[in-house]
C-alpha cells in the first residue's frame, strides 16, 4: 500500500476516483438487502428467527437473535464486498455507507408504515429489521436492535475492505511492472555508457580467453 501512495499515477487516481462512491454503495445496499431476504426466509422457515428481543407481541429466543444477527453478518460482508469492489478505492468507507443506506431505507418503510398504513412497510413483509415500529421501544428492543446495527456497520466495513483488495493485488502487479522495466531500463542504459567508455570491455573476457588459449597452444609445442 505504501509503495502505491508513492506512485504519481496511483495517487492521483486515489486522488480524482477515490472516497465515497453513491452507485457502489447503492449497489452493495441491494446485494446485502437480498442475501438478508434469502438467508431470512430460510432461517425463518427452520425456526425462531428476528433481529430485536423485546418487540411488543413477539418472543423471539436468544439463538433466534443470533440467527438474526448472523443473518446480518453475512449479508453485509456481501454487500460491502460489493461496494468496495465496485468503487476500486476507500472499499472500507464504501462497505459502511452499505449499512447506513441500509438503516435509512429501514427509517423510510417503518415511516411510511407508521404514517400511511402498515401495508407500506415492506420490511415486515420479507423478513427484515423492524427497528422503526411503535412496537420495538422498549429498553431490550432498543439494545438489541443497536447490536444488530453495529453488526451490519462492522460487517460492511470488513467486507468493502476485502473487495478492495483485489485492486490493490492489480496495484501491486502494475508497480512491480514499473519497476522491472525502470531495471531493464537502467542496465540498457549502463551497458551503452561502459560500451562508450570502453569499446573493446563488450568483448574483452572473449579476447582475453582466446590470447591464453593461444599462449598455452605454443607453449605445449615450444
Amino acid at each position: 500500500m505504501r509503495r502505491a501512495q508513492r506512485d504519481p499515477g496511483i495517487s492521483r487516481a486515489r486522488d480524482d476516483f477515490g472516497g465515497i462512491d453513491v452507485p457502489a454503495t447503492l449497489a452493495g445496499t441491494m446485494a446485502a438487502l437480498g442475501t438478508a431476504v434469502l438467508l431470512g426466509g430460510l432461517l425463518a422457515g427452520a425456526g425462531s428467527f428476528g433481529y430485536q428481543q423485546g418487540v411488543v407481541g413477539e418472543d423471539l429466543s436468544l439463538g433466534g437473535l443470533v440467527a438474526g444477527l448472523v443473518t446480518l453478518l453475512v449479508a453485509f460482508l456481501v454487500g460491502g464486498w460489493v461496494a468496495g469492489r465496485m468503487a476500486r478505492y476507500d472499499g472500507g468507507r464504501n462497505g459502511l455507507m452499505t449499512a447506513l443506506w441500509f438503516v435509512v431505507l429501514a427509517a423510510i418503510a417503518g415511516a411510511l408504515g407508521a404514517w400511511v398504513d402498515a401495508e407500506y412497510d415492506v420490511f415486515s413483509d420479507v423478513q427484515l429489521p423492524q427497528w422503526f415500529t411503535d412496537d420495538a421501544t422498549t429498553w431490550q428492543a432498543v439494545l438489541t436492535g443497536a447490536v444488530a446495527i453495529a453488526v451490519m456497520l462492522v460487517a460492511g466495513f470488513l467486507g468493502g475492505t476485502r473487495g478492495a483488495r483485489y485492486h490493490r493485488k492489480a496495484d501491486r502487479l502494475i508497480l512491480d511492472g514499473h519497476d522491472e522495466a525502470a531495471r531493464a531500463e537502467q542496465e540498457r542504459l549502463r551497458a551503452e555508457h561502459d560500451q562508450r567508455v570502453d569499446p573493446d570491455r563488450v568483448g574483452g573476457t572473449a579476447t582475453a580467453d582466446l590470447d591464453q588459449s593461444r599462449r598455452h597452444v605454443r607453449s605445449e609445442r615450444g
